[in-house]
């Protein structure tokens, strides 16, 4: 009986080892694979962080260069040089301003600290950039009492800047609001324009169309939301955040 038991309690533990080691094995198994699949997600946030980066610094700069340079030659036209010197003026500087901000995506790739900036002055440079190249009227109502963090700021103005390009190259717009306010809980801005309007369904669907795409990973990013609609008497597009 001694034997027997000794036998058993041998037995016992032999098999609690054996089920431990398979359990481990199924352990470093399913570690291995989830490794695999965070090194995968890494790259493609990576190529996405990357491709808003490029889109945000050159393609963007280009586009606001090309809006400039078509005034300047519009006014060329009806012989005002005074204000094509003055938007041409305006545009070196936009090429400078890009040039630098490429050369910081590209030497960091967006890892650096956001500078301090004021971010309604921000938005009123931005906003006298789009006037002066496009001639578009924009009416900005501000009323901000929170502190919003930089990379918050960052993302916002970078979704505005997208939506004014995108007025002006698409929209034929004449007239564009946009209000930015906040309570306690969450920041608000809406930008309304009286333009043609597009087909929201399309969004992501339309190779070298990726603005709108940009938009939504920025508010996403930063915890918030986007809502668009859009129609034949205009686009409206309400970005939401919580502060």
């Amino acid at each position: 009986m001694l034997i027997i038991i000794l036998v058993m309690a041998y037995a016992l533990l032999y098999y609690r080892q054996v089920n431990a080691r398979v359990r481990t094995q199924t352990f470093l198994r399913d570690l291995e694979l989830t490794h695999q699949k965070v090194e995968e997600l890494t790259l493609a946030n990576e190529r996405q962080r990357m491709a808003r980066d490029l889109h945000d610094t050159l393609a963007q700069g280009q586009a606001g260069l090309i809006m400039q340079l078509e005034a300047v030659n519009a006014y060329l036209n009806r012989g005002n040089i005074e204000k094509a010197h003055e938007i041409v003026l305006s545009s070196m500087a936009q090429a400078r301003q890009t040039l630098g901000d490429a050369r910081k995506a590209i030497d960091d790739l967006r890892t650096r600290a956001t500078p301090a900036v004021n971010f309604n002055e921000a938005i009123q440079d931005q906003l006298q950039r789009f006037r002066l190249a496009t001639g578009v009227n924009v009416k900005l109502e501000f009323e901000i009492k929170s502190v919003l963090s930089g990379a918050k700021m960052e993302h916002i103005l970078h979704i505005l800047s997208e939506t004014l390009t995108n007025v002006a190259r698409h929209a034929q717009a004449n007239h564009i609001s946009i209000n930015v306010w906040d309570n306690q809980q969450q920041f608000h801005m809406v930008i309304k324009d009286n333009g043609r309007g597009f087909n929201i369904g399309k969004i992501g669907k339309e190779t070298g169309h990726y603005g709108l795409i940009g938009i939504h990973e920025r508010a996403r990013l930063i915890g918030g939301q986007i809502h668009i609609e859009s129609n034949s008497e205009g686009t409206t597009i309400e970005l939401s955040v919580p502060v």
